[in-house]
């Protein structure tokens, strides 16, 4: 999601939000590349859904170049991070960008009018109802609208080659829990919400709700070691990881894993996939 506040609201730990992750330099390019694959242009109105505190946003708002006509609607669920994002965001003329409180699967009952575009960075597996979610984007799109969207959760996000990488990750970082902190997941408690779909789920729901794949492609991301660092700073990561595990000792885990499992194996980095789709509402 850009953002742990899609996920979250304010009960969640801010502390363990996605703030820091997504202002990582990696991954800032990840959705640069995403943006310019959907062809937003200036005097188009763009919804950056799941904004987040508005990295995704600003990317988007340099594409329109202070275009009369020109807008771009953050969505968010989280009222902190849309604080943040209007912070983040202050010299952006006010006209050009405004930010609403609420879920994707509203999406059609928080934007006034069409759109052209609806951009969606990193979020979707985590919402349990994609074709709803789809429904929603087909209705708030104009007639040649675009739905682009990217996800490294799906069925193809690991390279072959880094399988050992993860294997030696989890396990080195579990025995860190269980040496350091006496700690070990509950497999009771696994986070369900992030849907690990193929490929082929994602289009084959895209057309029954009436879109039509303009494109699709697989980036391959070749993400530091500061971004694995980064990313097990992030509350629904660790759940999804270590189930059950208070959030601090478990991210403190993961974090000595993956450096330790990093000068271990001699790498500056490990691939992961993202598919980025772009659909278009004929």
């Amino acid at each position: 999601m850009t953002t742990a506040s899609w996920v979250t609201d304010e009960g969640g730990h801010e502390e363990f939000s996605f703030a820091a992750f997504a202002k990582s330099p990696f991954y800032q390019r990840v959705n640069a590349s995403l943006v310019d694959l959907s062809q937003v242009r200036p005097g188009q109105r763009v919804v950056d859904l799941a904004c987040g505190t508005g990295g995704v946003t600003k990317i988007i708002l340099e594409k329109l170049r202070g275009a009369r006509e020109s807008l771009v609607i953050g969505v968010d669920l989280s009222t902190s991070a849309l604080k943040q994002a209007r912070e983040e965001l202050q010299n952006a003329k006010s006209a050009m960008v405004e930010f609403v409180l609420g879920r994707a699967e509203q999406l059609s009952q928080l934007v006034n009018g069409k759109v052209d575009a609806v951009v969606f960075c990193n979020a979707i597996h985590l919402v349990p109802d994609k074709a709803q979610l789809s429904g929603e984007v087909f209705s708030t799109l104009r007639s040649g609208g675009v739905f682009a969207f990217n996800t490294s959760f799906y069925e193809g996000s690991h390279p072959p080659e880094t399988e050992q990488w993860y294997r030696r990750w989890m396990f080195r970082s579990l025995r860190i829990l269980r040496s350091e902190y006496g700690l070990s997941p509950v497999k009771a408690e696994k986070v369900e919400a992030r849907q690990h779909l193929t490929v082929e789920q994602y289009t084959q729901i895209l057309k029954e709700r009436g879109f039509q794949i303009k494109e699709q492609r697989v980036n391959t991301v070749q993400v530091p070691l500061e971004g694995w660092v980064l990313i097990s700073q992030f509350e629904d990561w660790i759940m999804g990881v270590m189930p059950g595990v208070p959030l601090k000792e478990a991210s403190m885990a993961l974090q000595k894993g993956a450096t330790q499992v990093f000068e271990e194996m001699n790498v500056e980095f490990i691939p992961r996939n993202w598919l980025e789709v772009v659909a278009v509402r004929p």
